[in-house]
């Protein structure tokens, strides 16, 4: 919208749709005129002149409904939000929603590219055909539109993105000594397969000797969140090995005065950061000759991938927070070199324990770190 304007006699907004001109005025002084005709122009503008709304006023309420289901912070609201702005307002935010076809919808999803123009992977082009769905779900719910008479389809010739691991081999350079400040952070997320921001959001006060409890999650923007979805928030017991680098970690963290209860803290004993978190693992990237489309993520990947022959699915999915239904299995078990010998796996890792003990007590004194 235009800003609105005072000529003296009145305030006026002027838009211009389809080669025609629209104007907008009150003739009443103040701020209350100029939210009068802010307000004529809204009506105008979403089409609620008429009880017809836009796509992209129903995308707003279908975010405020999303935000006060979920919070504002959740990985949904910032995913539908994302999505709404790079894909579907662009498209058609000012069409009236009533008039979308099943031909419009499948449009958009066709011509749907990246920031930078990319092609979409099918990952991608699947949630933007789920958020479709929900939006005129919601709409329909709200008597704007009709639901979708027909279902809409993924054009063939997107890319699966194909999740990077380590293998055997990485995982044990992974795992020999290293003064970097989050290395026990990276070991950990190998062997239990939590996700960045849950290894943050640990706490002194959830681990027990055998155990952790995932309470929270620490996001991108550094704020604390209840984890990624509902299954998120769980129990995950540890072996010898793990509670190890939890117990030595928090030694160092004592050792070096940093009053906190955050065990994988910033050097400051202030609450860990994602983004000093990536940088690190970068380095050690470069530095252990690791694969160079791997993340700190891809280490949760590894750890499934790692266990889908020698664990039930059922108990990976316990344990990295999977619902039931979700296939595990085919979207995380990934082709490991020489995976058919179990045995020398185990016999692999057993051998990368001490390596890791190795390094832990090389560190422990909180001297080095970077």
């Amino acid at each position: 919208m235009n800003t609105p304007r005072w000529d003296g006699r009145r305030w006026i907004v002027q838009e211009q749709r389809d080669g025609r001109r629209f104007t907008f005025t009150s003739s009443t002084p103040g701020a209350k005129g100029r939210k009068e005709v802010i307000s004529k122009y809204d009506k105008w503008y979403f089409g609620e002149a008429s009880g017809e709304k836009t796509v992209g006023r129903v995308a707003e309420e279908f975010l405020e409904d999303v935000k006060a289901r979920c919070g504002e912070n959740s990985p949904a609201y910032e995913q539908y939000e994302g999505y709404i702005r790079l894909y579907i307002a662009p498209a058609c935010e000012k069409k009236k929603i009533c008039k979308m076809t099943l031909r419009d919808w499948q449009g958009l999803i066709n011509n749907a590219s990246g920031p930078k123009k990319d092609s979409l992977s099918e990952k991608t082009l699947k949630n933007l055909r789920a958020l479709i769905m929900s939006l005129v779900k919601f709409a329909y719910e709200d008597y704007q539109c009709e639901p979708l008479r027909g279902s809409l389809y993924i054009p063939k010739g997107h890319s699966k993105k194909e999740k990077e691991i380590l293998q055997q081999e990485d995982v044990r350079r992974l795992l020999e000594p290293s003064a970097l400040w989050y290395h026990p952070l990276f070991c950990l997320g190998v062997l239990t397969g939590m996700r960045p921001g849950e290894l943050l959001g640990l706490k002194v006060s959830d681990f027990e000797r055998d155990r952790v409890t995932i309470r929270r999650a620490v996001n991108a923007r550094g704020q604390i969140t209840e984890g990624k979805n509902e299954n998120a928030r769980r129990m995950i017991p540890l072996g010898e090995l793990a509670s190890s680098i939890l117990r030595k970690t928090i030694a160092r963290n004592k050792e070096m005065n940093l009053h906190t209860d955050w065990i994988f803290c910033s050097r400051d004993g202030t609450m860990g950061n994602q983004t000093r978190m990536r940088k690190q693992w970068d380095k050690l990237k470069k530095e252990r000759d690791l694969p160079s489309g791997s993340t700190v993520y891809s280490l949760r990947h590894t750890f499934i991938s790692l266990m889908k022959n020698v664990m039930p699915e059922q108990m990976i999915k316990d344990i990295v927070g999977h619902s039931t239904s979700m296939q595990t299995f085919q979207t995380y078990g990934h082709i490991l070199s020489n995976e058919s010998r179990t045995a020398a796996s185990i016999i692999d890792l057993t051998f990368q324990k001490d390596a890791l003990l190795d390094a832990l007590e090389s560190t422990s004194d909180g001297q080095g770190y970077t």
